[in-house]
């Protein structure tokens, strides 16, 4: 991710990885609109929306991530 901080996150089935924790998390897909809610670790409680801007990119309140391949 670019933008504030810039890191690696990874998006799994159930889970997301940044910096080491593992966090669990639901999706919930509308539109071109992608709802990360975490259901554990720091951010517990939180939702964060992403919007798909092309194939391979997202754009979220905290920048904007690409995938590596």
């Amino acid at each position: 991710m670019a933008g504030v901080v810039p890191l690696a996150v990874q998006f799994r089935v159930g889970e997301t990885e940044t910096m080491g924790f593992i966090e669990k998390v639901s999706y919930e897909i509308k539109g071109n609109q992608v709802i990360v809610s975490y259901e554990s670790g720091p951010m517990q409680g939180t939702a964060v929306r992403y919007t798909i801007i092309a194939p391979n990119s997202l754009r979220s309140e905290f920048g904007i991530l690409q995938r590596i391949h």
